[in-house]
């Protein structure tokens, strides 16, 4: 067995991932702008019918929601497996549980709070979860080499492709 990969399964990823360092990380943001926010409300309003807002943010929130279970379920049926999860969400995201906040449950809340200025935390959150992925992207090219380096090529990490990933 590689020596790497050894050192790697005894200090074995966590379930949650890369999540609650992003969570502590993104908190002064999510404070800083939502102070922003609300001593400059009328300024920071998103100039939008705030019923359309709301529906736009409910749906965004619902799928997100709806992606983060289900990615998650996969997950914790394959965790421990000496299998690669290349089926089902992650087929067409390398991190559809990452994916999910960045692309629909924040920006859902963010519409849900009418401030167009916390859109700017999706840029923060996005380079907080490339710089964190790092060690878990690491850690799965030493465990799963040729057939990880393949999906990695072939399946973004955060943005979907409309394209199924097939593997060789």
């Amino acid at each position: 067995m590689n020596p790497n990969l050894e050192e790697l399964s005894k200090e074995k990823l966590p379930l949650v991932g890369i999540g609650p360092k992003i969570l502590v990380t993104i908190c002064p943001f999510f404070i800083l702008f939502g102070i922003l926010s609300s001593i400059y409300y009328p300024f920071f309003q998103i100039p939008i019918s705030y019923y359309v807002l709301i529906i736009i943010g409910s749906i965004l929130i619902t799928i997100g929601i709806y992606v983060f279970i289900y990615s998650e379920r996969i997950l914790s049926e394959a965790y421990g497996s000496s299998e690669l999860i290349i089926i089902k969400t992650y087929a067409y995201v390398r991190h559809p549980m990452y994916a999910s906040w960045g692309l629909a449950i924040l920006p859902g809340i963010f519409c849900l709070i009418n401030s167009w200025v916390l859109f700017f935390i999706l840029v923060i959150y996005y380079i907080l979860v490339r710089i964190f992925l790092r060690k878990e992207e690491s850690y799965l090219l030493e465990k799963y080499g040729a057939s990880y380096t393949h999906y990695k090529k072939n399946v973004n990490a955060f943005f979907p492709k409309l394209k199924k990933y097939k593997p060789e």
